[in-house]
């Protein structure tokens, strides 16, 4: 098994200045929005349902 971590922080690093150049360039965020997930796709990945499920349970 071959294990390639830090190419995944590389290539996000890549992405981030790449997204951000555009930004400034474009002076907003207008044209980034086709080329990038959806803050949906982030919560799931972060499980927020389960977050949100936690903080109803115990943050009373």
């Amino acid at each position: 098994m071959m294990i390639y971590g830090n190419y995944g922080i590389r290539a996000s690093s890549t992405a981030l200045r790449d997204t951000f150049r555009r930004i400034i360039a474009d002076g907003g965020v207008q044209n980034v929005h086709k080329d990038i997930v959806p803050v949906e796709e982030i919560f799931r990945l972060q499980r927020m349902d389960e977050v949100k499920a936690a903080e109803t349970r115990f943050l009373r």
